[in-house]
Parts: C-alpha cells; sequence; structure tokens
C-alpha cells in the first residue's frame, strides 16, 4: 500500500509542478507581451505627435502660399520672400512626413519577441531543439 500511495503522491506532484512550470511562463510572456505593448503605444503616441506636426506645417504652407498668390497677383514684382517661406514651410513638412515613413518602415514587427518566445517555447514542446 504505501509504494502504491507513494507513487500516486509522486505522480500528482510531478502534475502540481508542471503546472507551475506552465503558469510561471505563461506569466513571463504575459509580462513581455505587456512591456511590448507599452513600447508600442508609446511609439503609435510618438508617430501621431510628429504627424501632426507635419500636418500643420503643410497647412502652414499651403496658407502662406496661397496668400503669396494673392499677393503675387495684387503686386506682381515683391513678394517673392513669401513664396520662398511657403516653400520653406512645404519642404519641411515633407521632410518630416518622409522621416516617418522611414521610420516606421524601420521599426521593428510588434511584438516580435512574444512571438519569438512563444516559438521557442512550441519547439520546446515538440523536443526540438
Amino acid at each position: 500500500m504505501d509504494e502504491s500511495a507513494h507513487k500516486a503522491d509522486g505522480w500528482l506532484n510531478s502534475l502540481r509542478r508542471a503546472g507551475e512550470s506552465m503558469l510561471g511562463l505563461m506569466q513571463s510572456r504575459i509580462e513581455l507581451f505587456a512591456v511590448e505593448l507599452q513600447e508600442e503605444k508609446l511609439r503609435l503616441i510618438g508617430t501621431i505627435a510628429w504627424l501632426v506636426i507635419a500636418l500643420a506645417l503643410i497647412v502652414a504652407g499651403l496658407l502662406v502660399g496661397l496668400g503669396a498668390v494673392a499677393l503675387y497677383l495684387w503686386d506682381v514684382a515683391r513678394y517673392f520672400g513669401i513664396v520662398g517661406l511657403a516653400l520653406v514651410l512645404l519642404t519641411a513638412g515633407a521632410s518630416v512626413l518622409w522621416a516617418i515613413l522611414r521610420q516606421i518602415r524601420r521599426n521593428p514587427v510588434p511584438f516580435s519577441e512574444t512571438i519569438s518566445e512563444f516559438d521557442k517555447d512550441r519547439k520546446c514542446l515538440r523536443g526540438d531543439k
């Protein structure tokens, strides 16, 4: 009787330890996901802020450009400075947009570390190395 009770207790103990290990593994994966989610949120907020700045510069450039065209038509010879300002603002806005697009393309895939860890877990459970 003692031997069968010991075997049952050993089996249950092993099952409990395996459950604890799985819970610990899931907790670490969820924590990693939470950190990556926070990073993605901050990156998104930064991108939106730069996008707002770019759009404001473009709108300002368009308004100055339209004002310059109106003034140019009114007095043809003296308003190249205003047109130059409009070109500078439009160029600045386009440069910011270009930088945003380059940053978006350069950033890693969201949650790539979490996906990588789940792939490692799956390979480990299959017995692959």
